[in-house]
């Protein structure tokens, strides 16, 4: 499978690239700094640009059989919208070159797994997170309007914890802990893409 990831040189995006070509596929890593990706492999094709602009991610979605979203801000808790931005013009792309499959990466407690937080997280997330949640709000509506092949994908607190294998995933499903490995979150992404059994779905993961 032709897999584009967008965000490929953050942490969940790494792990993305890396398992994907652990798995066979050809991947198209999207980054603004390729300095920043310190992977060389024979199946991995590097595209510089940025999410802003639209010219440049269409052009790195040309002839893919899926894109993969994992847009964020880093540690940055200012307002940003890298995500909604980023992410419509993912889909405009998609659209443009008739590439349906999308899996975008958001958190738990964004959307109607608000629900699912305790109310120790629902403060949390309404105070210190709050921007980060205003962006990933935006980015979910424009994926469910967006007539693709969507998934979305909620982690609990991302760590960086090897693969397990052993996580608990559905809608709307409570957390049994804060934490998820972002390998595991990877391990679920990638089986999603290869079997498609939720698409249209937005699953929270956690361990």
């Amino acid at each position: 499978m032709n897999i584009v990831v967008f965000g490929a040189t953050g942490k969940t995006g790494l792990e993305i690239v890396k398992q994907a070509l652990e798995g066979g596929h050809e991947v198209t890593a999207f980054v603004r700094d390729p300095a920043r990706l310190a992977i060389e492999n024979i199946n991995l094709n590097v595209i510089t640009g940025d999410v802003f602009d639209p010219a440049s991610v269409a052009q790195a979605i040309r002839g893919q059989d899926a894109a993969v979203c994992t847009l964020g801000a880093g540690s940055d808790l200012k307002k940003t919208t890298v995500r909604t931005i980023g992410t419509i013009n993912i889909i405009a792309g998609m659209q443009q070159n008739n590439v349906k499959r999308l899996m975008v990466i958001t958190a738990m407690g964004v959307g109607e797994s608000w629900d699912t937080l305790s109310m120790f997280n629902k403060f949390f997330f309404a105070t210190l997170l709050k921007s980060s949640r205003v962006d990933h709000e935006a980015q979910e509506a424009a994926v469910k309007e967006s007539g693709l092949d969507w998934t979305i994908i909620r982690p609990s607190g991302l760590v960086d914890t090897p693969r397990t294998g052993v996580y608990d995933f559905g809608e709307n499903i409570p957390a049994k802990t804060s934490k998820i490995a972002r390998a595991d979150v990877t391990d679920l992404i990638l089986k999603e893409l290869e079997k498609s059994k939720h698409i249209g779905k937005a699953l929270t993961i956690s361990n």
